[in-house]
């Protein structure tokens, strides 16, 4: 019997413009604050994102500045896929972070650690 999937979306609302978000969301020395400050991360020309640890691959998959990063996530086996999504929202912006095709087993697991960076996550 094969693994099932499943899907995580956490919606967050921020006091700052798209493009101050975008900058915290892909800048190399925000990324190591909010996505995993035991890491020195990088955004390699738009087209992979290199976790120090080497245990997760990234590579981006669509990038519209100011809106959207759809990226690959690669652990071990398939791929599942993160998508950041930014929208005007009155004064601010509102990020929605979704991850789909997670291995069911470890759906939980995702969910704490996707609420836990964005709790460090600062624009």
């Amino acid at each position: 019997m094969g693994v099932g999937h499943c899907a995580v979306r956490l919606t967050r609302r921020y006091a700052a413009s798209p493009e101050e978000v975008w900058g915290a969301l892909t800048e190399s020395g925000s990324l190591a604050r909010w996505l995993d400050p035991s890491c020195d991360v990088s955004l390699n020309g738009g087209s992979e994102l290199e976790l120090a640890e080497g245990s997760i691959v990234v590579r981006v998959r669509t990038l519209e500045p100011h809106q959207l990063i759809e990226l690959d996530w690669e652990t071990d086996g398939e791929p599942s896929v993160v998508r950041f999504e930014l929208t005007t929202d009155g004064n601010g912006t509102t990020l929605v972070l979704d991850h789909e095709r997670i291995d069911e087993r470890i759906g939980m697991t995702y969910m704490q650690l996707w609420t836990d960076a964005l709790s460090r996550f600062q624009p």
